[in-house]
């Protein structure tokens, strides 16, 4: 694994235009981020065929003024899934990066990317959250460019479940082509589904955080700043997955108790709710296996996908949000209201905003575009549909 020259990548780059466009792109899935630390940051993407690849990265201000790479990684011969860790970065400053594949004289560059390694004690960012994507891949990429365009500095984005509609490449295909322009620059990381539907393709895919479970991915955690991030899977509810289970609660349990934990707030993600207007028969299951901890341990918010659109309900100290309106398909005539109903849209395209700042984490659903029927009418700088704010850690 040698540095490539810059000067011959220059140079390959500038006399090889022709050859490129006359050659289809080598580029499936362009590159995205995901598993990061105050040190290290993954780096994912796929190739149709074997092809010879760069990643290139620099600290931004110097890259913003010299226009040159401080580290250049080559790869001979890649195909397919690939994922490289950057490590070694300076915690608290930004980077760009790039990755170019190499056939021949011909070269393709994919567009660059941006991220900044996290400062331990960070006490003012944003990140953002968001679910429901499946099948309509041109709503989704709707939803995902306004995160890209309105929310620059976000720290990662978590997808709370309804990632696709079944385990195929054609499906993954769709969704990374959705993610594109906000996954470049914003690391990607999605909770465990129904295995039936993400299939071992979502190990494959993402690089998580270690956690527990299979490939110790199935559910993780991470501190970030001043939050404590816990990512659940919610498939466990039969008797043949009661041991998983088990594994799992076992887990959040010591994961909840770890020192400093306690002195953040905590936010939990997962793919169905516990609570809401339209539930199947795994929220007693749910409620069963998590929520004494959660009331335990003091966890704040409780984020997950359900059965569409946007829904928040505040249950026993614990304020339950439901984000179901990353794309898929909407529900246009909901149950009831249940007790402890805060706030709900059903037919919002929408994502969560979560703010932490002077000692308060806000959250707000901010909405995309309405549905009606096959029609979608964006909504550009319209209000937020909920919003509301935590105090005191």
């Amino acid at each position: 694994m040698a540095p490539r020259a810059m000067m011959t990548a220059v140079l390959l780059l500038a006399g090889s235009l022709g050859a490129a466009a006359q050659a289809p792109s080598p580029w499936l899935w362009s590159p995205y981020l995901g598993a990061f630390g105050s040190d290290f940051v993954a780096v994912s993407w796929k190739t149709a065929r074997p092809v010879d690849v760069d990643v290139r990265y620099a600290l931004a201000s110097e890259y913003d003024a010299t226009q040159e790479w401080d580290e250049t990684l080559t790869f001979e011969q890649q195909d397919g899934p690939a994922e490289i860790w950057l490590r070694g970065l300076v915690p608290g400053r930004t980077y760009r990066y790039q990755v170019v594949a190499y056939e021949g004289d011909a070269a393709y560059p994919a567009p660059p990317g941006t991220f900044t390694a996290p400062l331990g004690d960070a006490t003012s960012f944003t990140f953002v959250a968001y679910g429901e994507t499946r099948l309509f891949s041109d709503r989704h990429r709707l939803v995902a460019d306004a995160m890209a365009e309105n929310e620059t500095g976000a720290a990662f984005v978590v997808h709370v479940g309804g990632l696709v509609d079944a385990p195929d490449e054609a499906q993954y295909t769709n969704l990374l082509w959705a993610i594109a322009p906000l996954a470049a620059s914003c690391p990607y990381l999605p909770v465990h589904d129904d295995p039936r539907l993400v299939g071992d393709a979502y190990y494959d895919t993402f690089a998580l955080p270690i956690g527990g479970g299979d490939a110790a991915e199935q559910w993780w955690s991470f501190d970030y700043g001043c939050v404590h991030v816990v990512a659940l899977d919610s498939a466990l509810v039969g008797p043949e997955t009661h041991a998983a289970m088990t594994d799992q609660v076992e887990w959040l349990a010591r994961d909840l108790a770890r020192p400093g934990v306690a002195g953040r707030f905590i936010v939990a993600f997962a793919s169905s709710p516990l609570y809401g207007s339209d539930l199947d028969g795994s929220a007693q299951t749910l409620r069963e296996a998590w929520e004494e901890l959660f009331r335990e341990y003091g966890v704040d918010v409780v984020v997950s996908g359900g059965a569409g659109g946007y829904e928040h309900l505040y249950r026993n100290g614990i304020h339950y949000v439901i984000t179901a309106g990353g794309g898929g398909p909407l529900e246009p005539e909901p149950g009831p209201s249940v007790v402890g109903s805060v706030a709900r849209r059903p037919t919002a395209l929408h994502y969560l905003r979560i703010t932490a700042a002077d000692r308060c984490l806000s959250i707000e659903a901010i909405p995309v575009a309405w549905v009606e029927g096959d029609d979608v009418f964006p909504t550009p700088g319209q209000g937020p549909i909920d919003t509301f704010t935590l105090r005191g850690k």
